[in-house]
């Protein structure tokens, strides 16, 4: 069975954690999804590895991006760590 796209990209951002180049990789999941949510609320994709970086250095706050063939992904943020998942 062929990975989802959400799936994909989590493999791909938990990777680039270890290089520090997580910001890169965010932002091209949420180019490539269809939807951004941050918490409850529509965000531009453009905004979301902003998002992500200032919740890291804040409180925290849930992400989640939306794919065309129906997976979704879920980024988090608390302590200073991101942890993602996966969800079809």
């Amino acid at each position: 069975m062929p990975k989802s796209k959400a799936e994909t990209f989590k493999e791909t951002i938990m990777a680039a954690v270890e290089e520090e180049t997580e910001n890169e990789a965010i932002a091209d999941a949420a180019k490539a999804a269809k939807r951004a949510y941050a918490e409850q609320r529509s965000i531009r994709a453009g905004e979301l590895s902003a998002l992500v970086e200032k919740a890291l250095d804040d409180s925290g706050e849930s992400f989640r991006l939306e794919f065309d063939d129906g997976s979704n992904l879920y980024l988090s943020t608390k302590g200073g760590i991101l942890t993602a998942t996966v969800s079809k």
